[in-house]
């Protein structure tokens, strides 16, 4: 499993006081500005891998960890550590375990979610935050289905629903260009699933996690509470986190603090799919060299 052969990658696990055993990736000098990197649902640190060169060449220590229930991160067999306060719980406890005081954020999809919220709830360790189709943007289809399926017995059976075809239609449907996924890129998200604990763990959270998003008046009216500028990057190919756009542009014209970036040609993963122009797009990149991979 990622990131196996790359020496230039360190990972460690690391135990936070909540009792949760993280898995964490990280690359750059250790006294250098810190970027977190949080993964959506499903997915891993393997999403950030184009991310980790660039950035440290730029500057920056990149961390970026399996979120709990994903890769090789901790995945409890109840459902209250998959809410939303637990998670933002996770990510707090992160930063005082690694004692990071001034981090910059960039969180996907759900992780988009928990990040929000604590940057909202008045985390001050937030230097600034990126969003990449946060799911409490958009209207995520098939969550009513999902909520159907609680039952006991469901979540018994996934091990053997999360089948590796599963896995390639879904990781297709998360890029604008189904093509740019590759045989690595399937191996690397069928990995975790060897874990029967980890189809569990998307389960519960798929039934349990907040994915409602609020009316745009009253987040915009929190943004601007709270008054941190906030980056929103948007794939304009996005089939999992629908009608994000005009959600977006309703919280803007309510005076919520966005900087909208539009990737036309990027799906729900844009973030993988095109990761140095999002990167660029968010100035994350300094004095990068153009000869480090991206893919």
């Amino acid at each position: 499993m990622f990131p196996a052969g790359q020496p230039e990658l360190r990972t460690r696990h690391v135990s936070l006081p909540g009792g949760v055993r993280l898995r964490l990736v990280e690359s750059g000098r250790a006294e250098a500005p810190a970027v977190l990197l949080l993964h959506g649902w499903g997915a891993s640190v393997y999403m950030w891998r184009a991310w980790f060169a660039p950035l440290a060449a730029a500057g920056h220590r990149v961390i970026a960890i399996d979120l709990p229930g994903h890769g090789l991160s901790d995945k409890a067999e109840d459902h209250a550590p998959y809410r939303l306060a637990p998670m933002i719980r996770v990510v707090q406890e992160l930063l005082d375990v690694e004692r990071l005081e001034h981090v910059d954020m960039v969180a996907q999809s759900m992780a988009g979610t928990i990040a929000l919220e604590l940057l909202l709830e008045g985390e001050p360790r937030i230097a600034r935050l990126a969003l990449v189709n946060p799911a409490c943007f958009g209207v995520v289809p098939g969550l009513g289905l999902a909520r159907l399926l609680r039952l006991g017995w469901v979540g018994r059976l996934m091990p053997h629903l999360l089948t590796r075809h599963s896995v390639v239609r879904a990781h297709r449907l998360v890029y604008g260009d189904p093509s740019r996924v590759t045989p690595q890129d399937i191996d690397q998200y069928w990995a975790p699933s060897q874990y029967p604990a980890y189809a569990r763990a998307l389960w519960r959270l798929a039934t349990g996690f907040e994915w409602k998003r609020p009316p745009a008046d009253v987040l915009a009216e929190r943004l601007r509470a709270r008054g941190a500028l906030v980056d929103v990057v948007l794939g304009g190919r996005d089939r999992l986190v629908r009608d994000a756009q005009p959600y977006v542009a309703a919280m803007v014209s309510a005076g919520a603090p966005l900087r909208v970036h539009v990737v036309e040609q990027g799906g729900h993963a844009v973030n993988e799919e095109h990761p140095l122009e999002v990167m660029q797009r968010l100035s994350l990149l300094r004095h990068v060299d153009a000869s480090v991979p991206t893919r």
